[in-house]
């Protein structure tokens, strides 16, 4: 537990550094962040299905892993185009339709895993979305994101470990075929962090909140951390189907007592695609 302790204050202390600036420096710098998240994501995600997989469409895979988020960022930062997602979106169909191709004329396998192409790419590109909104609401969108899901995941960790110790082993489970770990206690400890988490931010940086100019924004704040809390726990959901799949534990090794980075930001990324959805329309 100790392990898992001092890589998550790693990890906490890199994300505020990157929001320190972001905030002081240049928001763009945060698109740095995302490369890496998108970079490492889909090298891990690749390695997964290694074996399911040819070479030219892990090669193709790793190549769009590196230059999906630069292509989106360089768009939308240096030429600031505002379509940038669409032709982005674009970009990665157009990306995968030539895997497809290639994979069809040059190798005997003849069907194509498109999981890579999309996860965690696409997820963080409305991430992207979010940090390009103006100041004080891009601010506030990623904030909750990357207080909103980890927290979800702690509370979830220590109410799931106390009250299964209380139960002595016998606490119900949340999903068994999946995460044989995850209970059903430590499910409602996870929105309970969610929400803990919305309360924080709102109070922390009411001046900034303000600028949202939301109707009962302490209300507004702790309805869509319950929603982002559910749907962050069904991206650690997702992630654990795909380790299922494949027959492996954790996706890499970068993280000591966490795994991988997707092992890190399966419910961020999740999450992400909600609150720029809500933020969108505020």
């Amino acid at each position: 537990m100790l392990t898992r302790v001092i890589s998550g204050a790693v990890f906490t202390a890199i994300m505020v550094a990157f929001f320190l600036l972001r905030e002081f420096v240049d928001y763009r710098i945060f698109a740095l962040l995302i490369c890496f998240f998108c970079a490492v994501g889909t090298f891990e995600v690749v390695r997964a299905y290694k074996n399911r997989t040819c070479k030219i469409e892990r090669v193709l895979n790793l190549i769009f892993g590196v230059l999906a988020v630069p292509f989106y960022a360089v768009s939308k930062y240096v030429f600031e185009y505002r379509f940038s997602l669409p032709l982005t979106i674009t970009f990665s169909v157009a990306f995968v339709v030539l895997t497809i191709l290639l994979v069809l004329i040059f190798s005997k396998k003849k069907d194509v895993n498109l999981l890579g192409f999309f996860y965690p790419s696409i997820l963080l590109f409305f991430i992207l979305e979010c940090n390009s909104f103006m100041v004080e609401k891009g601010f506030i969108a990623l904030l909750l994101i990357f207080v909103l899901s980890p927290l979800t995941d702690t509370f979830a960790y220590f109410v799931g470990f106390i009250y299964n110790k209380i139960r002595k082993g016998k606490a119900k489970k949340l999903c068994p075929n999946l995460s044989p770990k995850k209970t059903i206690a430590g499910a409602i400890g996870g929105l309970i962090g969610g929400v803990v988490g919305g309360i924080l931010v709102y109070f922390i940086f009411t001046n900034k909140v303000a600028t949202l100019k939301l109707k009962n924004g302490l209300v507004f704040f702790i309805i869509i951390c319950v929603l982002g809390s559910i749907i962050s726990q069904l991206g650690d959901l997702f992630e654990s189907f795909v380790k299922r799949s494949v027959g492996i534990k954790d996706m890499g090794k970068i993280m000591p007592g966490h795994g991988g980075v997707m092992d890190r930001i399966d419910g961020i990324t999740f999450a992400g695609a909600f609150i720029y959805a809500v933020f969108a329309f505020i």
